[in-house]
């Protein structure tokens, strides 16, 4: 594996990992009174773990089609865990998409409702579901990751 490669994989997962730390802080913020400053940090928070999202998404993405696909998938695929590459990276495939529109749009929610969110409970408690579901999806999503990797030997 390339030098570039082996970055761009650590950076997958810590930068995946960040934009989960960043909306469980998200989620933390939401869950007191929001005022005027803390709108402000909920809207960077969310900006932030976006950006992570996406990064994520192109760096895991440009190893999967430089390497993974054809060295580490053969390997798993004839492996003791075939299931690994079949169930488990096939599922994080997909469900993965939703993390970064999911993060946008409660980052444009903060962006263009930020100052309703305490006066709207209704708002308020989609974010915090949203928020859930982000952090929730990002932590299966790094479950999946460590399960595929385990599958390689």
């Amino acid at each position: 594996m390339s030098f570039l490669l082996k970055y761009l994989l650590i950076g997958h997962i810590f930068i995946g990992l960040t934009g989960i730390i960043l909306f469980y802080a998200v989620l933390m913020v939401l869950l007191k009174t929001i005022d005027d400053k803390r709108i402000k940090l909920l809207r960077r928070l969310s900006l932030w773990g976006f950006i992570s999202f996406v990064l994520s998404w192109i760096s895991g993405g440009y190893y999967y089609v430089q390497y993974y696909g054809d060295k580490v998938k053969p390997i798993i695929k004839a492996g003791k865990y075939p299931w690994a590459h079949t169930i488990i990276m096939e599922a994080k495939e997909h469900i993965f998409l939703f993390l970064p529109f999911a993060a946008l749009a409660i980052t444009l929610l903060f962006y263009f409702l930020g100052d309703k969110i305490e006066q709207n409970q209704n708002i308020k408690k989609s974010a915090i579901l949203l928020s859930v579901i982000i952090v929730i999806i990002g932590t299966l999503m790094a479950l999946m990751g460590i399960m595929i990797s385990g599958a390689v030997k």
